[in-house]
């Protein structure tokens, strides 16, 4: 095995790998050609040498067997008896892949010459180019004919090829060269003059009266069962066809062979005649029988070479299309989609070329270029378009919230469609501090301002991080929304939105502990939270608008976040919002409340560090309570009394069923298990 004398694919560059390479990705996809089953491998193998499946008594009696058991070179009165053997058999040719030296004793050669020449007009020897240590360190390559002994006389010769293939500069057989001289084979011109040896798959050719192509070209490769090449004409092993067991039930008596190309080869790894091909690596023999196929069968292909002018072309056409694309493209991703689209374009045209017109062109090196023109381009439109995003954010942040300033810059197409009004799926978080009115009237103002804007600044920092929108702050309350901007789906945008709400009352703890250290009384909040439909849109006069939510879910998320006063509570969730959350078990039913202003009541839940017991009580109690047993309600809420965060809501419950059953303790007329609340 030589490197190919042109270099091929070689020096070319890295665009002329990427082309090879793409090519033979496509040459793997090629299933169309089946190997032929007119080809036999017989390969000298181990199961050859260790004569494997043969009893003692047969191998006694069998010289052959003895002559193949054990070290190569074996005894050629064993290629003899092949030879005799497939002959008979009916083979219509014999190639034998091994280089017939002068080695042998004369009693062995002599019998070999017999056999061949016997059949001569079935049987094909190998030659080869090979390589002879000169003078200086200099190498040269020489002709190995077989013996003369073999080749008979000039009148009668026996035929014989070059079974040298030249690898590409990647190590990947992908040509086959048919005619060879010793000078090309010595990488120099070749004399008008000169022989002109052919390769042995095209001597094999001639004997079988097809024409081998002239020069070299790119064979397609018989695939079977759609997989690599290597299991494409698979040996069987030489010694088989000696065990008479074999030879009989397996092949028939030799009727297998009948009107057969046998080829006889190595296929051990030791002997180092395995080649790497597109389709996988591959004995030599089998390399033999595949583009001994391809000339049979005509199967080739035609490759367009990429010289130096031809990819000068490419790469300045694939520099216009980039610059053209990304002229009429704006959008990143209409950008990114050229690419896809460009390099699904080549593969249908190599594809196409390939299937149809058996022919291996390619346009590697106008996808190239043209895809780093178009990120390029890309980059360039970020680099621009982040330096006037970042303009316009310090302009935004003067007027409005930095998180509904980041939407507009992230994405101002999705602002002012949002902005001009629309019906959208939201959630509302409504977080109200108890008794600041109060304390308003008996705290410094400068002292309850600092405190109250630093709980503020911790609040927003906590929403900010779970991409809330600050709608608005309302003196100490605070107006959450997810979803005004259509960011999201509605269960993640409710998954928010609780997030937020726990980690606003983790940081109050904070801050209440940090707060007492000062002296400074601590704050206690109430949340309410509910998802439903509103309207988004910038509210307000040609003088001040503001992107806000309006509608019936954000009054009853203000009416939930009334209802956590009412009942003692610091968190209160609404049941459409409790459904979708991946921790919807953790919250506990507090009841279902009809709020002023709505007919239909809505369903609370919380977060309430207690026992199971004493969540077990609570429920058996709100159900007694949804029943009208006020009775049995009452006696369960009263044993809830001084269990930490139940207790006020026990007393709330105590509460309402004193003032809606008059101190009777009995349900009222038309009672329907829902609560109704006259205040807000």
């Amino acid at each position: 095995v030589q490197r190919h004398p042109r270099g091929r694919p070689g020096g070319g560059g890295v665009l002329r790998d990427m082309e090879v390479k793409t090519r033979d990705a496509f040459v793997r996809m090629d299933t169309r050609v089946r190997p032929r089953e007119d080809f036999v491998f017989l390969a000298i193998d181990s199961a050859s040498l260790r004569v494997s499946g043969v009893d003692d008594a047969e191998l006694s009696r069998n010289v052959t067997l003895q002559r193949m058991r054990g070290q190569l070179p074996w005894d050629r009165r064993v290629y003899a008896e092949a030879i005799d053997r497939l002959a008979g058999a009916g083979a219509r040719l014999i190639i034998l892949d091994i280089i017939l030296a002068q080695d042998g004793t004369a009693e062995e050669d002599e019998s070999l010459a017999r056999a061949i020449a016997k059949h001569r007009d079935k049987v094909v020897l190998a030659s080869a180019f090979s390589p002879v240590a000169m003078g200086e360190g200099r190498d040269s390559v020489q002709v190995v004919e077989p013996a003369e002994v073999f080749l008979g006389s000039l009148e009668d010769e026996t035929s014989f090829g070059f079974a040298n293939f030249w690898p590409d500069d990647d190590g990947v057989i992908r040509v086959s060269r048919f005619q060879r001289t010793l000078s090309e084979a010595n990488g120099k011109e070749a004399h008008p003059d000169e022989f002109v040896y052919e390769s042995l798959a095209a001597v094999a050719a001639r004997k079988l009266g097809k024409v081998p192509p002239r020069g070299a070209k790119r064979f397609r490769m018989g695939v079977a069962d759609k997989s690599l090449a290597v299991n494409s004409y698979e040996p069987l092993s030489l010694v088989s066809i000696f065990i008479e067991k074999e030879w009989r039930e397996n092949y028939a008596n030799g009727k297998f062979f009948k009107d057969k190309v046998v080829i006889i080869g190595p296929a051990l790894p030791m002997l180092h005649d395995d080649h790497m091909t597109v389709g996988g690596k591959i004995y030599g023999a089998q390399l033999h029988l595949q583009v001994l196929a391809a000339i049979l069968d005509d199967a080739w292909y035609n490759e367009v070479q990429h010289t130096t002018w031809l990819i000068a072309i490419l790469c300045f056409l694939g520099v216009v299309a980039a610059m053209v694309a990304a002229f009429w493209m704006a959008k990143p991703l209409h950008l990114f989609l050229s690419i896809l689209a460009a390099w699904i374009l080549i593969g249908v045209v190599m594809l196409a070329a390939m299937w149809w017109m058996e022919r291996l062109t390619g346009v590697v090196v106008f996808g190239f270029v043209f895809s780093s023109g178009i990120l390029a381009a890309i980059i360039w439109q970020a680099m621009t378009d982040r330096i006037r995003r970042q303009e316009l954010h310090r302009h935004l942040q003067r007027s409005m919230s930095p998180d509904v300033a980041d939407a507009i810059v992230r994405a101002p197409e999705g602002y002012y469609a949002a902005a001009s009004g629309n019906r959208r799926e939201v959630t509302v978080l409504f977080s109200d501090v108890r008794g600041f009115t109060s304390r308003s009237e008996k705290q410094d103002a400068v002292e309850l301002v600092s405190q109250l804007n630093e709980y503020l600044g911790k609040m927003v920092e906590v929403v900010f991080a779970h991409g809330g929108t600050v709608d608005k702050f309302i003196g100490d309350a605070i107006m959450v929304t997810w979803g005004g901007l259509g960011m999201g789906d509605v269960k993640e945008q409710n998954q928010l939105a609780a997030d937020t709400a726990v980690d606003m009352l983790d940081v109050l703890k904070d801050l209440n502990a940090r707060w007492k250290t000062k002296g400074l009384e601590p704050f206690q909040i109430g949340i309410g939270i509910h998802q439903g439909e509103a309207i988004v849109g910038e509210v307000g006069s040609d003088q001040r608008t503001d992107f806000t939510v309006i509608g019936d879910a954000v009054n009853l998320a203000s009416r939930i976040e009334g209802m956590t006063k009412a009942m003692g509570l610091d968190l209160l969730l609404s049941a459409t919002m409790v459904s979708g959350l991946a921790d919807a078990d953790a919250w506990t039913n507090v009841g279902t409340v009809r709020v002023k202003g709505k007919e239909d009541g809505v369903t609370l839940f919380t977060r309430i560090s207690a026992s199971d017991t004493e969540l077990g009580t609570l429920e058996r109690a709100l159900q007694f309570f949804r029943d009208g047993d006020f009775a049995d309600a009452m006696e369960l809420f009263a044993s809830l009394r001084g269990k930490g965060a139940l207790a006020r809501l026990a007393e709330f419950y105590m509460d309402q069923i004193q003032w809606q059953s008059k101190g009777s303790n009995k349900a009222p007329d038309g009672w329907d298990g829902i609560l109704s609340m006259k205040t807000k």
